[in-house]
């Protein structure tokens, strides 16, 4: 066991070193040498913006007249899927549109989750570029019309833009300095046409190039664009698109999101092997070094602390590290911030920790529960 948990404690720092400090400076060093991007042809092409709300009342009006606000200059629409709302989200997203035509508001009568709804309204929808969005997003202006142009253009299958994450007050937190670094990845693989990280927030596609989503998954916003890749189309990031979004003011809503993603990073490790084919080498290289090896080093890292527990001569590291873990989760999940490097040291762990219990039990092939809105 003295040997399997140092072979598994080496081989999870070793991911988390590639994909956190080393990946990152090559991938922009390959960048800088793409060559520019030409731009879209033609007319502007019909978008449709697609929002899966759940129990939303509260923000879905204020949404709906953020994307009525878009001024996109060709035909455009907003289909809002209502995914079993027991409120009245449905009701205030229909007045928030008053007699615009452009809005269709779909009521589904029972819960099943986001990617039942996307996949619905992605296959009523007569749009060319479909826009895909949060229902808490509010976008800057003409983020809708950049990302239409963006996949417009020649061998574009999706593209993703920019979330900016506002905290209370502005100041930087260490969600906000690890999301803004998270970007800079992401804008340089889009660079290279193979941006998998997109977010929910602000992401689009051709409507002719999207597979239909597996119904239990909670990665629509990476299967997309990662399966269009696999087709051969290019996935571009493009900043000028840009969403907002508050932070989570609980440090236990993160640790929820992160779970729910970690569950959709087992299932894409179990399902979606295709990934590592050595036919789109850059593909499965981006995805093995912003993705896999970031899903896979902490769950390494718990592996090694209980394999330390049953050896003799670790066992005192392993139960010291495995209650650490579980004292980190705590404070998390009381709502504990720190700041400074310790605040961006406790924030990497806790959120990697949550995500090592999702991606262990997404393995295991636990389907999670259609999901709600945190209660404020």
């Amino acid at each position: 066991m003295t040997a399997l948990a140092a072979g598994l404690l080496l081989a999870s720092l070793w991911l988390g070193v590639w994909s956190y400090l080393l990946y990152p400076a090559w991938i922009r060093r390959l960048a800088a040498a793409a060559p520019a991007r030409p731009s879209a042809p033609g007319p502007p092409p019909a978008v449709e913006v697609l929002v899966s709300a759940a129990d939303e009342e509260t923000v879905i009006a204020d949404r709906v007249r953020d994307l009525l606000a878009q001024g996109y200059p060709g035909p455009f629409a907003v289909a809002i899927g209502c995914d079993g709302c027991a409120d009245r989200t449905a009701e205030k997203a229909r007045a928030a549109a008053g007699a615009d035509g452009r809005v269709r508001v779909v009521e589904f009568p029972s819960r099943r989750g986001k990617a039942s709804v996307l996949n619905d309204l992605a296959a009523t929808s007569a749009a060319d570029i479909l826009v895909f969005t949060d229902a808490n997003t509010r976008f800057d202006a003409g983020a809708v019309e950049r990302l239409a142009r963006a996949v417009g253009a020649p061998g574009v299958g999706a593209a993703c833009g920019r979330l900016i994450l506002e905290a209370p007050g502005g100041a930087a937190t260490p969600e906000t300095v690890f999301w803004d670094r998270e970007t800079r990845s992401k804008e340089a693989e889009g660079a290279l046409g193979v941006c998998l990280g997109a977010n929910g927030a602000v992401y689009a596609a051709r409507r002719s190039s999207i597979e239909r989503l597996p119904e239990d998954t909670a990665m629509d916003d990476f299967l997309i664009p990662a399966r269009i890749a696999g087709r051969g189309e290019q996935v571009v990031f493009t900043g000028a698109a840009v969403a907002r979004e508050d932070l989570p003011s609980e440090a236990r809503e993160e640790l929820s999101r992160r779970f729910r993603i970690g569950i959709g990073a087992g299932q894409v490790l179990r399902r979606e092997r295709w990934l590592w084919s050595p036919r789109r080498p850059l593909l499965a290289f981006v995805f093995f070094s912003r993705k896999a090896a970031r899903w896979l080093s902490p769950v390494a890292a718990l592996l090694a602390a209980a394999a330390a527990i049953g050896s003799p001569s670790l066992r005192p590291a392993g139960l010291v590290a495995m209650g650490s873990a579980v004292v980190l989760l705590f404070l998390a999940r009381a709502g504990v911030r720190l700041s400074g490097a310790i605040g961006r040291l406790y924030y990497l762990v806790v959120i990697n920790l949550a995500l090592a219990a999702g991606v262990v039990a997404g393995l295991l092939g636990y389907r999670r529960p259609a999901w709600k809105p945190e209660e404020s």
